[in-house]
């Protein structure tokens, strides 16, 4: 189990690596990734506190660099638990509660909103999906499976991540696991396409080019089951022809067969391993395979 967890977080941290080295310019793009980073990533969303924990600084680094752009400084510090994990938070009761305000995560009492509102530019929507995964997606190992999941601490905001997908032309479906609500994807192009979306076009090759070689060796191998089959069928069929011929020679014998049959019988116990097309070319004049399947089974009948 902790080989599988280590080939997804592997895969994982790369196209994670990979979205955080992605540039973000305009204002609105920076919320809309800030939002998707922290609406299923964060530990705590309140008005006075948002808290990152994770082991993956480029997690922690996309936190603290959109939060400086939006006018705010995150304290990080190091659990001093085994898993290495980094802790990163916005504490200024002030600026949070001004943040989530513009970030429309605010209801008019002044309660947090877990939800991802309507998100109208294209840009924007790309950018709040690039932040979701950085803070709750992982892509299986693809030499295993095809998997892409975003999760999400409630129904709602899960939803709100399918929706803006689906806004973008991707279909996805919603399990639970764990106590968490989970949008997923499970077709290798699909999975592909979104994380040329989302801008991990390394990652996708990467992808790809392990599809390729996974379909190669799948092919090699049922090829090579399929002569393992052929040769099963073969040595099962000497076995009985030679079976056959053993009962002649040892009762009537050899000579009391025609001299046609007598022949491919005399071939048939000095070959044991041949096939018939291989027995055939023994002949003179040489026999096709059909016909020495014709004249074996005429032996096969007289020694049954």
């Amino acid at each position: 189990m902790a080989n599988t967890e280590n080939s997804v977080k592997s895969f994982s941290r790369k196209i994670k690596r990979e979205l955080y080295r992605v540039e973000v310019r305009e204002p609105c793009c920076i919320k809309s990734r800030f939002k998707g980073l922290i609406l299923p990533g964060a530990a705590q969303i309140t008005k006075n506190e948002i808290k990152v924990v994770s082991d993956n600084q480029d997690v922690i680094g996309c936190f603290v660099d959109l939060s400086r752009r939006l006018g705010i400084e995150a304290s990080v510090k190091q659990s001093g638990d085994k898993n290495g994990k980094y802790c990163a938070k916005l504490c200024d009761s002030v600026k949070v509660a001004q943040l989530l305000y513009d970030l429309d995560m605010l209801d008019g009492e002044g309660n947090v909103l877990l939800r991802a509102g309507k998100i109208k530019r294209v840009c924007c929507k790309r950018e709040f999906l690039r932040g979701a995964f950085l803070g709750a997606g992982a892509v299986s190992d693809p030499n295993k499976n095809y998997a892409l999941e975003i999760s999400a601490p409630n129904k709602e905001l899960c939803e709100d991540i399918i929706r803006v997908f689906s806004e973008l032309g991707f279909s996805l479906s919603l399990t639970v696991r764990k106590k968490k609500y989970v949008a997923y994807v499970k077709n290798s192009e699909v999975i592909e396409d979104i994380l040329a979306l989302l801008g991990a076009c390394s990652s996708q090759m990467e992808l790809i080019n392990i599809k390729i070689e996974k379909e190669i060796r799948n092919d090699a191998n049922r090829n090579a089951n399929g002569e393992t089959s052929n040769l099963s069928r073969t040595i099962n069929a000497s076995v009985d022809q030679i079976r056959a011929i053993h009962k002649i020679r040892d009762t009537v014998g050899l000579d009391s067969l025609p001299d046609d049959l007598r022949e491919i019988a005399r071939l048939r116990l000095e070959y044991k391993d041949y096939s018939l097309t291989e027995l055939g070319k023994l002949l003179n004049p040489p026999l096709t395979k059909s016909g020495v399947n014709h004249r074996l089974k005429k032996i096969m009948k007289i020694g049954m």
